[in-house]
């Protein structure tokens, strides 16, 4: 279930959010594009949302929706919850699906960013670090288990993809109320990873209220 990165412009950032400015929270719950580059959301994932800022093109994480699906008029999902965040010194670090990162010539910024971008997990929780609202990492420790454990210590070691007793299983997340829950997901049930997602919350609500 990736996570995607894509751009408001200038011009729709200022009408929907008129005198915001960082530390402040933009209450959207929707990106209007049909752009194909977004297709991957389907399976799942976040969007986070951009926009490059003057004088000086300032980039701003302006949004982050979770829980998305497709309309008419693009993608919605539960109202963002993240704040606005200057980010412009985390841009050496990203690195994208591509390994490329982002490299803009000056006043070309806002530009290369017109197509949506697969995020790595390290931008995702890059973005969040930089917006100070990285999730804590609630999963617990398995020692003993036949996939890999995925708890805070671990998770930079088990990789996306995994195989245990004949069954291929990929990496994905739920995030509610700050905290972040790794699990291994059966890779025939990628295709339902929105319905998973939802059960997961579900349970992992109810035991947070237990």
């Amino acid at each position: 279930m990736p996570d995607m990165l894509a751009i408001i412009s200038k011009a729709i950032f200022e009408k929907e959010a008129p005198g915001l400015s960082p530390g402040q929270v933009l209450p959207t719950d929707r990106y209007r594009s049909q752009s194909k580059h977004l297709a991957p959301l389907e399976a799942g994932g976040r969007l986070f949302l951009v926009t490059v800022r003057p004088p000086n093109e300032a980039l701003w994480l302006v949004a982050v929706l979770e829980g998305l699906s497709s309309d008419d008029e693009g993608w919605v999902g539960r109202k963002n919850r993240v704040p606005i965040a200057d980010i412009t010194a985390a841009i050496p670090q990203l690195r994208f699906e591509s390994g490329k990162g982002l490299q803009a010539a000056k006043g070309a910024l806002g530009m290369s960013l017109q197509t949506p971008r697969v995020l790595t997990p390290a931008d995702a929780e890059l973005l969040l670090s930089s917006s100070g609202t990285r999730p804590i990492n609630f999963t617990a420790h398995q020692e003993a288990s036949a996939l890999p454990c995925l708890c805070k210590q671990c998770l930079p070691r088990s990789g996306e993809q995994a195989e245990a007793q004949g069954m291929r299983f990929i990496r994905a997340q739920m995030e509610s109320e700050g905290r972040l829950l790794y699990y291994w997901m059966p890779e025939e049930l990628q295709g339902q990873a929105r319905a998973v997602d939802e059960a997961v919350r579900t349970a992992f609500v109810g035991r947070l209220g237990a």
